[in-house]
């Protein structure tokens, strides 16, 4: 929640509100303002959970004549006479729509620029293989070009390893986060925060909901992380599970897990929808104290005079099932195994990539110790195929002098298939030792041999 004074929280639910619109630091006049609708939302699926990345999207509809031709920026901010509050700082996210009077822009605030695949490894390499979690946040920050308004949070210190390039920056946010017992959140300056559900909290009286709906009470007593191999928890069950994303790479220990649990334990939320004149200072994942209940702030908002919102914080727990049972890792896990193990007392490192397809077998392993660093690469395609009659086979995967041709072996019926019916042609001669190819019958007799010779 946005810092104000006690004289604006007196006067806000009260009186109109300001709008204000920038776009590329020049001030719209209010006349040519139509339409603003912000919306951010934290649990898109209903269920209460950590790790969040919202974007809030604002929908801004101007008149055409004050809309330039480029927009780097948008800024908009509100409030009332004599106390200004900033709202955000936005990107246009769409193409424009217009008609032959009015432009309306589809915003979105800096989580937008999160949206690459994140490549840790030189951080990683450049501190000797050890990287705390808040050094990845920093790199990530300073590669999409947002700064971190964030200095310290939950766990911020744990050391991991960073390997996976195929992954998003926002997904590697959210695994932070997570970890950190919150959410990523984009602030009023632009910049990147990890913020705690609750962490503010704000009173607003019922009787200004033209209407609202209660739903059931969720509170915290469990924290648990199951990835199907490895079980952190702690809590008891007379209240609600908060489950923690079984993929995220980050978390590696049970400390974490009991740390995240301090952070949330005994959180007692309501389940809550409803419309009413709203604060534009208060920011989503706020509490809002209505009628003596705790709910989450989320939803959308319309500026009309003032700032009209809709709430919809309609949370519920994830069901499921925990028994004794051991749980088999998910098909993901099996095709893209990722290991990272870092052992304090015996001061040794390992990072294990592998992946797995139908013709494909990848590997990258990473050891290191106080002896030295030893490094495996692994790259193997089959490209066995099957084909009848007259037809041409193509090995057009391997790239020209940049792979090894380790074995190349025709089957054939020997009545049918000889030497005569195979030509081979290459671009350049295959790399690497030995290089032989052989064109076998089904008897076992050589017909080919070495390259170009029958």
């Amino acid at each position: 929640m946005y810092n104000t004074t006690d004289s604006y929280k007196s006067k806000i639910y009260n009186v109109n509100h300001f709008l204000k619109v920038y776009i590329n630091d020049v001030e719209i006049e209010s006349k040519y303002i139509l339409d603003c609708r912000p919306s951010s939302t934290l649990f898109t699926n209903g269920e209460i959970e950590l790790g969040s990345t919202p974007s809030q999207t604002i929908e801004l509809k101007l008149y055409k004549s004050v809309v330039p031709a480029t927009i780097n920026k948008v800024e908009i901010k509100s409030g009332i006479t004599g106390e200004i509050v900033p709202v955000g700082v936005y990107n246009v996210d769409k193409a424009p729509i217009s008609d032959d009077y009015t432009v309306t822009l589809s915003l979105a605030d800096n989580m937008i620029k999160f949206e690459f695949n994140y490549d840790g490894s030189k951080l990683v390499n450049g501190n000797n293989g050890k990287v705390k979690i808040i050094q990845v946040l920093q790199d990530m920050c300073s590669k999409a070009g947002v700064k971190l308004g964030t200095t310290s949070f939950l766990n911020m210190n744990k050391e991991i390893a960073v390997y996976d390039n195929t992954v998003s920056a926002r997904t590697y946010l959210s695994y932070i986060s997570e970890q950190a017992g919150g959410f990523a959140f984009i602030g009023r300056d632009g910049k990147l925060y990890i913020r705690s559900l609750g962490q503010d909290m704000s009173n607003i009286s019922l009787k200004l909901f033209q209407n609202f709906e209660w739903g059931e009470k969720y509170k915290i007593t469990k924290v648990r992380f199951d990835d199907g191999i490895r079980v952190f928890e702690k809590g008891n069950t007379t209240g609600n599970t908060m489950y923690i994303n079984p993929n995220n790479m980050f978390i590696v220990d049970q400390e974490q897990v009991d740390n995240i649990y301090e952070q949330v334990k005994d959180l007692e939320l309501y389940s809550f929808k409803g419309n009413s004149i709203i604060d534009p200072a208060i920011d989503i994942g706020d509490i809002l104290v209505i009628d003596g209940k705790q709910v989450l702030y989320q939803g959308s908002s319309q500026y009309s005079g003032r700032w009209k919102a809709s709430i919809s914080s309609e949370i519920k727990s994830k069901e499921r099932q925990e028994t004794t049972v051991i749980k088999k890792p998910s098909q993901k896990t099996i095709n893209r195994r990722v290991q990272s193990s870092i052992n304090q007392i015996d001061g040794k490192i390992e990072q294990l990539v592998e992946e797995n397809t139908e013709t494909t077998e990848k590997l990258t392993k990473h050891e290191q110790d106080i002896n030295g660093i030893k490094n495996t690469v692994l790259n193997i395609q089959d490209f066995t195929r099957e084909k009848e009659q007259n037809n041409n086979l193509f090995l057009d995967d391997i790239a020209a002098g940049e792979g090894y041709v380790l074995s190349f072996i025709v089957y054939g019926n020997s009545t049918t298939f000889n030497s005569k019916d195979v030509t081979i042609c290459a671009g350049t001669k295959p790399r690497g030792v030995g290089n032989l190819i052989y064109l076998t019958t089904e008897s076992g007799e050589d017909l080919l041999t070495e390259d170009g010779q029958e």
